[in-house]
């Protein structure tokens, strides 16, 4: 009897031990790979982001050169070579023009691409004409109709390099500001995609380890039960933690909240403004963001778009804000009147001396003379902004779009200038309000948001409803999607 209890006991232990060390080992390996896991994503993911931000960088600070060269077709072919001379990570790049919009001496070139591609591994570079249609290309057909800046999906480059490539387009402007054509850079499709370690051999030992387990334990329900015991309590404190960081976001977002510009409607109706604004948040925080303040007879204000909606993205946000205040701190010292070129210039020198983890900004950043109507505005990446006016109709202002603060050190930002009338409303948007996506993963996009504000200014409506018809279109237009990236809107009318 003795022996038989004692076997009994013996299994007991041992099976108990079999599955205590099955639990730890389990847990561990599964933590273990997901940690390693994570980390290699972000890491892939940063990667990513660096390498298309080096790549558009390379691509918009060379338009102005390629623009200047549009009449010789030789300097074009060059400007190609040593695009993908100079960046590795570029294999290709192409200025194809629209049909008939440039001349070579007498003669209008009814068709151009210039295309420079890597022809090998040891860094040969080769030259050709695009032997296809590249004006029904999605790389070339986006960018032609929005007039900006963008990635294709992937795809392979039969007749240019051959290869499974992604590419980014940016457009190409005349004399006249027409959008003639496109400058691009090619990436390797391998370079953008975020690779899977091999997990087989490890799950394999602890599936084996697993199947001892449960054999074993077939008749020790009793453990089972005390470990589901302790999984239940487990699972409350994880809900218990979860509880305490909504919390906590729920804190961040008010904060952030009570940074934004809280003046009164009747203070800007003392200074002759009617300013209204909106925030459409992805998630509990918020990387777009709006800021303005007086100085003397002027509003001097700042609206700009972090990338991302995570906790990094929040506080450069937060960054953002406190850096415009000193930053036009600075430029008032330093000028007899505020220059928006100037703070934008002092925010992306403090960007450069702090910004470790390389993000970038895109901002607007404008002074408006209350007395004169005069706007002063530098864009830096941004979308441009939109006037309402009962003289001149709706327009989009044009300008020199500039790089997004963060990305190039000391780079020579240009403001432009722009008279309003009394009973203007200036409106101005941060990029996910024309990127907001229906269930089809169409865009909300700049032509419905301008037939929007082409009716509103039609009913003369008040830059509050303005706002709230806005709101109304494009959250009717999402439906159900999930909103993927925040949105600011901003009216201001000159009363």
């Amino acid at each position: 009897m003795w022996t038989g209890v004692a076997l009994v006991v013996v299994a007991a232990v041992l099976t108990q031990g079999i599955s205590f060390f099955t639990y730890y080992y389990t847990r561990h390996t599964v933590e273990q790979q997901t940690v390693e896991r994570t980390h290699r994503d972000l890491k892939e993911m940063e990667r990513i982001n660096n390498l298309k931000a080096r790549v558009e960088s390379a691509i918009t600070s060379n338009i102005g050169t390629v623009e200047e060269c549009l009449n010789n077709p030789q300097d074009l072919y060059d400007i190609c070579v040593d695009l993908v001379k100079r960046n590795k990570h570029i294999i290709g790049s192409a200025i194809a023009l629209r049909p008939g919009s440039v001349t070579h001496g007498n003669s209008v070139i009814e068709s151009f691409a210039a295309f420079a591609y890597q022809a090998d591994d040891n860094g040969t570079v080769m030259t050709k004409h695009l032997p296809y249609e590249y004006q029904k290309a999605e790389w070339y057909e986006r960018a032609m109709a929005n007039d900006s800046a963008c990635w294709s999906e992937p795809y392979r480059d039969t007749g240019g390099s051959d290869m499974l490539i992604y590419t980014f387009s940016a457009p190409i402007h005349n004399e006249k500001n027409q959008c003639i054509g496109v400058f691009t850079g090619d990436i390797n499709y391998k370079e953008m995609v975020i690779g899977n370690a091999d997990y087989e051999g490890t799950f394999n030992r602890m599936g084996l380890w697993i199947l001892i387990s449960q054999i074993v334990s077939i008749g020790l329900i009793i453990i089972i039960v005390w470990r589901s015991v302790t999984s239940i309590h487990r699972v409350n404190k994880l809900q218990t933690d979860q509880k305490l960081i909504n919390q906590e976001l729920k804190i961040a977002s008010d904060i952030q909240k009570s940074m934004l510009p809280t003046t009164s409607p009747e203070v800007n109706a003392e200074h002759k403004l009617d300013i209204r604004m909106k925030l459409l948040g992805s998630s509990n925080i918020s990387a777009d963001f709006f800021d303005y303040f007086y100085k003397d007879n002027s509003l001097v204000f700042c609206l700009g778009d972090v990338p991302g909606s995570n906790v990094r993205a929040a506080l450069m946000m937060a960054i953002n804000c406190s850096v415009f205040r000193t930053a036009a701190t600075i430029a008032d010292n330093s000028a007899s009147t505020i220059s928006p070129m100037a703070i934008v210039k002092a925010m992306n020198r403090s960007f450069f001396s702090t910004n470790e983890a390389k993000m970038f900004t895109s901002l607007l950043v404008g002074v408006l003379n209350i007395d004169t109507a005069q706007l002063t505005y530098c864009v830096a990446g941004h979308p441009q902004p939109v006037i309402l006016s009962e003289e001149n109709g709706i327009r989009q202002l044009d300008g020199n779009p500039n790089v997004p603060v963060g990305v190039i050190d000391e780079y020579d930002y240009q403001e432009e200038c722009v008279s309003l009338n009394t009973d203007d409303t200036l409106f101005l948007y941060t990029d996910g309000l024309i990127e907001t996506e229906n269930m089809a993963h169409n865009t909300f996009g700049i032509k419905r948001m301008m037939i929007r504000l082409e009716k509103s200014l039609e009913n003369k409506e008040t830059p509050l409803r303005i706002i709230e018809r806005m709101t109304t279109d494009v959250e009717k237009y999402r439906e159900e999607t999930k909103r993927m990236d925040d949105a600011v809107m901003v009216a201001i009318k000159i009363l």
